[in-house]
C-alpha cells in the first residue's frame, strides 16, 4: 500500500489562496510498478479580497477511483464532484474580445457557477498502446450572475450571433456521453519521461428540450511527445490540442476543452486568466523542459524534486463560421511563458507550482495543483 497525505496551501491567481487537503491510497502487487487501485480525494476552499460576488470564490470537493486492469485489459474511473466558483470569467466571445482595466474589478467580469458531476469511465485495450475509451458525464448547473456585469449586458445584445452563442443563462443539467481513441505508449502515467499519448474523442449531448436544454457535439484531438536525453535528467513534453464544439453547447464550455480550460487557466495556455476568451474553435500547444535535480527521503517517503520551463501559445475563433467582428483579423497568437517547481513522491504523486507571464496577465499567473498539466 502506498499512502499520501499532502495539506494544501496554495490557489491560483484566478481563485485566489486559500487551503484544504489532498490524498490518495494506491495499492501495488510485489514487484509491480503499476497500481492495483487508487482512491484520490481532496476538497479545497480559496478565499479573495478582489472578488465581487463572493470573497469565497472556489470550492472544489471530488473523489476519484482509478482501477487500471479490471481484466481483459479494461480501465475504470468512477469521479463524484462539487464545485462552486464565483469568479468564473466572461470577457465576451472570441479571439478579439477586450477587457478594459478600468472595469475590471467587482463582478463587471465576473459570474458564478455551481456545479455537481459525476463521471463514469471505461477504457478498452485493443491491441499494444491502443484504446478505446466510453464515458458518460452527468452536471447540474446553476448560476449567479450581477445585474450590470458583460454577460448581463450581452444578455440583451443587440448582436444577433452573441445572442446565440450565449443562449439562456438559467440552471439546467447536461449529460454527455464521449467515445474516444487512446493511443498510449508512455512509461509513466504520473511522470512521464518518454512515449506517446494521443487520443481522438467526440462528445454527444442529447438534449435539446425541458431541463436538458443544450444539444451539442464536440470533437477533440491531443498529440503528447515525451523525450527524455541522454543523461536521464532531462525530459522534453510537447502537447498539440484542437478542439472543435458543433451546434448549440451552453456558454461556458466555450471557454474550455475537455474538462478545464482552454486559452487560460492551469492546464491550457498557462499566464492567461481562466475563461479570459470564450469560442467555438480552438488551436493551442504546449512546450515544455522539465529537470530533475535530486531525489531524498523524507518522514519515509521518496522525494524528487525537479524544475520546469515552459511555452504555450494558442488561438480561438468565435463560431464555425467567420466572425471578424469577434475574432479581428491576422495571427492573433496568445501566449504564456514562464516556469515552475515538481515535486514527485513515490510513484503516484507530483505537486506543481508555476508562475507564468503573458501580456494578457496582470501582472502574472500563478498555479498551485497535483499532476503534470499534460
Amino acid at each position: 500500500m502506498e499512502y499520501d497525505l499532502f495539506p494544501l496551501i496554495g490557489g491560483s491567481s484566478d481563485v485566489g489562496v486559500g487551503g484544504g487537503i489532498l490524498g490518495a491510497i494506491a495499492h501495488f502487487a510485489p514487484g509491480e510498478k503499476q497500481y492495483r487501485w487508487r482512491v484520490e480525494a481532496s476538497g479545497i476552499v480559496t478565499y479573495s479580497t478582489g472578488s465581487g460576488l463572493s470573497h469565497f470564490p472556489y470550492t472544489d470537493v471530488y473523489t476519484l477511483l482509478t482501477i487500471p486492469d479490471l481484466g481483459h485489459g479494461v480501465r475504470l474511473e468512477l469521479r463524484p464532484s462539487f464545485t462552486r466558483e464565483t469568479t468564473q470569467g466572461y470577457y465576451g466571445f472570441g479571439n478579439a474580445s477586450r477587457r478594459d482595466a478600468a472595469l475590471d474589478h467587482g463582478s463587471f467580469y465576473e459570474y458564478g457557477r455551481t456545479h455537481p458531476t459525476m463521471q463514469a469511465l471505461v477504457r478498452l485495450s485493443i491491441a499494444h498502446g491502443m484504446f478505446i475509451r466510453l464515458a458518460n458525464y452527468f452536471t447540474y448547473d446553476s448560476f449567479v450572475t450581477a445585474q450590470n456585469s458583460r454577460l448581463a449586458q450581452d444578455l440583451k445584445s443587440t448582436d444577433p450571433e452573441v445572442r446565440k452563442l450565449l443562449g439562456e443563462v438559467k440552471s439546467h443539467a447536461v449529460d454527455f456521453f464521449e467515445y474516444a481513441f487512446v493511443y498510449d505508449t508512455r512509461d509513466d502515467e504520473t511522470a512521464p519521461r518518454k512515449g506517446m499519448y494521443h487520443e481522438a474523442s467526440v462528445r454527444y449531448s442529447p438534449g435539446g428540450t425541458g431541463f436538458f436544454p443544450y444539444r451539442y457535439e464536440q470533437i477533440d484531438a491531443a498529440a503528447r511527445f515525451y523525450y527524455t536525453i541522454p543523461g536521464d535528467r532531462v525530459t522534453f513534453a510537447a502537447r498539440v490540442v484542437g478542439d472543435v464544439q458543433l451546434d448549440h453547447p451552453p456558454f461556458y464550455e466555450l471557454a474550455r476543452f475537455e474538462d478545464t480550460f482552454a486559452l487560460g487557466g492551469s492546464n491550457g495556455v498557462r499566464g492567461i486568466p481562466a475563461q479570459r476568451y470564450y469560442g467555438k474553435v480552438k488551436v493551442f500547444g504546449n512546450l515544455e523542459a522539465r529537470a530533475r535535480l535530486f531525489s531524498f527521503h523524507l518522514l519515509g517517503k521518496a522525494l524528487r524534486f525537479g524544475v520546469a520551463g515552459f511555452f504555450d501559445a494558442g488561438r480561438l475563433w468565435a463560431d464555425t463560421t467567420a466572425q471578424p467582428a469577434l475574432d479581428g483579423s491576422g495571427l492573433g497568437l496568445k501566449f504564456g511563458t514562464g516556469g515552475g517547481l515538481r515535486l514527485q513522491q513515490d510513484k503516484t504523486f507530483v505537486v506543481r507550482l508555476d508562475a507564468a507571464w503573458s501580456p494578457d496577465a496582470h501582472p502574472i499567473g500563478g498555479y498551485f495543483g497535483v499532476g503534470e498539466i499534460f
